[in-house]
């Protein structure tokens, strides 16, 4: 805590955030995850990188997986960017996985345009790549719809 008695997320100890992350508890686990990527937001790479570990192996919970989705967003390096549209190929579009793949492109624009900008591309370009999925893309690169 600093002098104002706020706490800093930057300071708090990682090994107990990261358990709870894992734990049988939604709730908890919910939490730890919003509070690792408040960490990772404040410089703590490696509460991003567990982010991405825990995105890799995450079961398909739309919501847990949206959740960890949203605390990777400004998580600027090149793993994340890849992961994300890793993420987006693997995820077929549907009405179960859309708010999921919305968060995910959301994430994507909260990423440097150097590290988004080729993946993008290949998605306009992949022939599996769905017309919705391709007008949402073009938004973006647009700057045209702030939804992302």
């Amino acid at each position: 805590m600093n002098e104002r008695g706020e706490v800093l997320p930057e300071k708090l100890p990682l090994d107990s955030t990261l358990a709870r992350a894992i734990a049988d508890d939604q709730r908890e686990c919910r939490e730890a995850v919003h509070l690792l990527g408040m960490m990772q937001h404040r410089g703590r790479v490696e509460a991003g990188i567990y982010l991405m570990g825990l995105l890799a192996g995450a079961r398909d919970d739309w919501e847990w997986r949206t959740a960890i989705v949203e605390a990777l967003r400004g998580f600027d390096i090149e793993g994340c960017a890849r992961l994300l549209f890793c993420e987006l190929r693997a995820v077929k579009g549907s009405n179960t996985t859309r708010r999921y793949r919305d968060a995910v492109l959301k994430t994507l624009t909260t990423l440097s345009a150097g590290l988004t900008r080729a993946g993008f591309a290949a998605m306009l370009e992949d022939p599996t790549c769905s017309q919705r999925t391709r007008d949402k893309i073009h938004c973006i690169l647009d700057g045209v719809d702030d939804r992302y």
